[in-house]
């Protein structure tokens, strides 16, 4: 089976912020940001209503560190996104619109891109992770080759095969960014 795609700034960012989400690291960077500052603005809040006997700057600052809490989920799927535009635009650039081939063979498969080919054993496989627009294979070394969906049609032949190798296979069909 061979598979010819070329790929564009948006399959890098998919996979960008589809790894973000699986990061144990991100995640707790991210809940940390969320918890902290608000309290950090409730207690300096508190602090000033106590040093200057007005309970308006602790109901302002604890308004502060609610509307933080509530609205840091959006301004933080923001960032990580234009955060991922730039990394792909500064270090992907000479991959994008350039053609990839993919050749599964028995035991091996063969990549070929612009700059290099390489041959990859089926047991580095580690597993194969299906979204709604793309396939990603994980290999042992935590390395991906992103897989376009509209870049083939016959899908269910690439599964099957893919699991022949012995790869898991995760359902990430319902994952979305957030």
């Amino acid at each position: 089976m061979k598979i010819t795609y070329q790929l564009k700034n948006s399959d890098f960012l998919e996979y960008q912020l589809y790894t973000s989400s699986k990061s144990k690291l991100h995640k707790k960077k991210r809940l940390r940001s969320r918890i902290i500052v608000p309290i950090f603005y409730f207690l300096f809040g508190f602090y000033l209503s106590n040093k200057n006997d007005n309970l308006l700057f602790f109901a302002v600052f604890s308004l502060v560190s609610i509307i933080w809490f509530l609205l840091y989920p959006l301004y933080s799927r923001w960032k990580y996104k234009n955060h991922f535009k730039k990394h792909i635009k500064e270090n992907y650039k000479n991959r994008i619109n350039k053609s990839v081939e993919i050749l599964f063979d028995d035991e091996i498969i063969k990549t070929k891109d612009y700059s290099s080919e390489s041959k990859i054993n089926k047991t580095e496989l580690k597993e194969l992770i299906e979204t709604k627009n793309h396939y990603f294979l994980k290999l042992q070394t935590d390395l991906s080759i992103i897989i376009p969906k509209d870049s083939f049609v016959n899908q269910e032949e690439f599964i099957k095969r893919v699991k022949d190798y012995g790869v898991d296979y995760i359902d990430e069909l319902s994952w979305v960014w957030k």
